[in-house]
C-alpha cells in the first residue's frame, strides 16, 4: 500500500507540475508565438552539432567584400557552428551568373540583387519569401524607409532587404558657375527656380567645347540612357512602361520632349559626345548627374570647389530616381532559414551602420544619425540632407522587367539612331513601341 500510495502521489504532483507549467505557457501564449515565429531557426542553428556552410555572393570591391568578412566572423562568435563564405562575381556576368546557378539549383543562400535583376527571379519565384521579417520586434522593419522596399514587394510578400539606396544628384563645379556670372544650381533651388530649362541656360553657357569645357554630363554612352534619362523622362511626364509593365510607355510627346532636349545639348556642344571618357574631377564639367556615393570619391579626387544640388525640376515637377542593391535569398538555398536569420544580422541597425561606410543606408535611424552625417565635413549636413537623403522619401526605384536585357538592346539601338540624327526621335519611338511591345507580354 504504502508503494502504491507512493506512486499515486507521485502522479498528482507530476500532474500538478505539467498543469503550472501548461498555465504558465498560457498566460504568455502570444509572446511564446511570436517570439517562436520571430527566431525562425537561430537556436536550432546555434545549437546544432552539424556545421553550416552559408555562400553568398556579391559583385563588390576587394574593401567591401573584407567588411562583410568581418560580419561573418562576428557571427561565427554568435552561431559557431555556422560559416559564411562570401564570393566575388563580377557586375558584367553577374545577373547571368546568377541565373544559371539558378536554373541547376546550385546558387547561394544570400545574393547582392539590383532591381534591374529583381523581376527576372521574383517573377520566376525563384527567390524566398521573407516576410516573417515584418514581424520580428528586433529586428525593427519599420525603420526601413518604405520607397527602398518597392522592388522587392509582390502580392503581399517580401523578398529581399535593401541595402544601397543612393538618390541621383547634380554635382556642380562652383568655379565655372562663377566665372560666368551663373547662379548656383543650389541658389537656383532655394530661390524655387532650379528647372531643366535653367540647366539648359547654364550648360550653354559655360560650355567651350574648344577647350574640351562642357556644361553637362548625364551620360557615358547611349547604352547607359537608361541611368539618366529615366529622371528627365519622369520630369518631363513621360514614362518607361504602363503601371502593370505590360505596355511600352515611352511613344509620347512627352518623352519626346526629354530625349531632344538631350539631343539639343549634344547638338549645342553643351555635353560631351557620347562615349568621351570626362569625369566630373577634371574639372571640365559644370555639371554631372549622378548618385550621391560619388561624393566619397570626389572627396579625395577633386581640388576644385564643388557641391551638390538636388534634380532639377520638368514640367511635371521631380522625380528622384534611387539606385538599388538588396539582399535576397534563393527558395533552393541548402540552408534557407539559416540564411534569412544571417541576412537579418547583417542588415539589422548595428550593422546597417557598418556597411553605410560604403552605401547610402536604407535604414532611418542610421541615415539620419549624428555618426553618419557628421562623418564627412563636406557636403554639408544640411546640403546632404536637401540634395539626397530628404530625397529618399519622394524617390522611385528604377523600372525593370524579365526580359529587360533584351528591351534594353532595342531602347539602345534606337537612340543611336537618333543621336546619330539618322531618324527623328518620333520615328524612333514608335520603332521602340512595335519591337518592344511583343517582348513585355
Amino acid at each position: 500500500m504504502k508503494k502504491y500510495g507512493f506512486v499515486l502521489l507521485s502522479m498528482v504532483l507530476l500532474l500538478g507540475l505539467l498543469s503550472a507549467c501548461g498555465g504558465k505557457g498560457n498566460n504568455n501564449n502570444g509572446a511564446a508565438k511570436e517570439k517562436a515565429n520571430n527566431t525562425l531557426s537561430a537556436e536550432a542553428a546555434a545549437e546544432s552539432k552539424d556545421p553550416i556552410e552559408l555562400k553568398m555572393s556579391v559583385w563588390g570591391s576587394d574593401a567591401q567584400v573584407a567588411l562583410y568578412d568581418e560580419l561573418a566572423e562576428e557571427y561565427k562568435k554568435l552561431h559557431p557552428n555556422v560559416t559564411v563564405k562570401t564570393s566575388v562575381i563580377p557586375w558584367a556576368d553577374y545577373q547571368q551568373k546568377l541565373a544559371i546557378m539558378a536554373a541547376t539549383k546550385t546558387s547561394p543562400d544570400i545574393v547582392w540583387i539590383s532591381e534591374r535583376m529583381i523581376p527576372q527571379f521574383m517573377n520566376g519565384g525563384q527567390l524566398l519569401d521573407i516576410s516573417s521579417v515584418k514581424e520580428d520586434a528586433a529586428y525593427a522593419f519599420g525603420d526601413i524607409i518604405p520607397s527602398t522596399l518597392t522592388a522587392f514587394e509582390k502580392d503581399g510578400k517580401l523578398y529581399g532587404i535593401p541595402f544601397s539606396t543612393p538618390p541621383q544628384v547634380v554635382f556642380y563645379n562652383k568655379k565655372l558657375f562663377e566665372a560666368n556670372g551663373l547662379k548656383s544650381p543650389m541658389q537656383l533651388y532655394e530661390e524655387g527656380n532650379w528647372t531643366y530649362d535653367e540647366m539648359v541656360k547654364a550648360s550653354e553657357a559655360i560650355s567651350k567645347p574648344q577647350e574640351g569645357v562642357y556644361g553637362v554630363k548625364f551620360i557615358q554612352s547611349s547604352s547607359n540612357w537608361s541611368d539618366n534619362l529615366i529622371p528627365l523622362i519622369w520630369a518631363m511626364g513621360g514614362e518607361i512602361f504602363n503601371e502593370d509593365t505590360t505596355q511600352f510607355a515611352m511613344n509620347t510627346p512627352e518623352t519626346a520632349k526629354a530625349i531632344n532636349l538631350f539631343k539639343g545639348l549634344l547638338d549645342k556642344k553643351a555635353h560631351p559626345s557620347i562615349g568621351e571618357q570626362l569625369t566630373f574631377d577634371t574639372g571640365k564639367l559644370g555639371m554631372a548627374f549622378e548618385n550621391v556615393t560619388r561624393t566619397s570619391a570626389y572627396r579625395d579626387k577633386v581640388d576644385f570647389e564643388w557641391d551638390i544640388a538636388p534634380l532639377p525640376k520638368g514640367d511635371h515637377g521631380v522625380t528622384v530616381p534611387i539606385g538599388f542593391g538588396g539582399y535576397s535569398i534563393f527558395k533552393d538555398a541548402e540552408y534557407p532559414e539559416e540564411a534569412l536569420e544571417y541576412l537579418k544580422f547583417i542588415s539589422n541597425k548595428e550593422n546597417a551602420a557598418k556597411v553605410a561606410q560604403f552605401f547610402v543606408p536604407q535604414r532611418k535611424s542610421v541615415l539620419y544619425s549624428d555618426e553618419y552625417l557628421n562623418k564627412f565635413p563636406f557636403p554639408t549636413v544640411e546640403t546632404m540632407k536637401v540634395a539626397a537623403y530628404d530625397r529618399l522619401a519622394e524617390g522611385t526605384i528604377r523600372p525593370s522587367h524579365p526580359n529587360w536585357v533584351k528591351i534594353d538592346e532595342q531602347v539602345t539601338l534606337n537612340m543611336d539612331a537618333i543621336l546619330l540624327g539618322s531618324t527623328t526621335t518620333e520615328q524612333a519611338l514608335k520603332m521602340m513601341e512595335d519591337s518592344i511591345n511583343p517582348l513585355l507580354k
